[in-house]
């Protein structure tokens, strides 16, 4: 097994080869994040609960409803953010036809196989360094930040979540020289 960096591994079967990205993982982020969670919790039980100790008022329940729908929206935000720090993966097989990726979170989630002789480009793209864009994706309750984009003759796939620049230039090499080389063997 080789890796890229502490967080992209990649190992070379007989005729594939499997590259694994993992979240960035910080003890006291993820502490921190585990903590919200169960505040957050915490308030909509208390919350629920009040539907069923009080006696509220039609004004008084419909405020409690319309924060009750925020609050599981966030609630939802939360748990997957926090969730994909913990348990999430970027999977990706390379073989000699294409390429499969997947982002998993306990093995769950979509593969989309994207085939070497669609592929037009891949490329990168990161937000400038003190930009509102980097600051927002620097944060740990966002999962998004993708670095890595294949074009296809029909969509374009993005993967790489918040992979460093020297991490995506790493990547693309490695997934450019399989390009070629399917192409060459055509």
């Amino acid at each position: 097994m080789k890796w890229l960096s502490k967080r992209i591994s990649v190992k070379k079967h007989g005729l594939f080869t499997t590259i694994i990205i993992t979240p960035l993982q910080n003890f006291w982020v993820n502490l921190f994040m585990g903590a919200w969670l169960a505040m957050w919790i915490t308030i909509g039980a208390v919350v629920i609960s009040s539907f069923f100790i009080f006696k509220l008022e039609y004004q008084e329940k419909s405020t409690l409803w319309i924060f009750l729908t925020f609050w599981v929206y966030y609630l939802q935000k939360i748990s997957r953010s926090f969730i994909w720090l913990l348990y999430g993966k970027e999977l990706i097989k390379i073989d000699e036809v294409g390429l499969n990726y997947k982002r998993s979170i306990f093995k769950y989630g979509k593969t989309h196989v994207v085939f070497f002789e669609n592929i037009v480009s891949i490329t990168s793209r990161f937000p400038e360094e003190k930009s509102l864009e980097a600051i927002w994706e620097s944060s740990p309750w966002i999962n998004g930040g993708e670095r890595i984009f294949l074009e296809t003759k029909l969509k374009t796939y993005s993967l790489g979540r918040k992979l460093t620049k020297t991490e995506a230039s790493g990547l693309m090499d490695l997934l450019k020289t399989s390009v070629k080389k399917a192409k060459l063997n055509d």
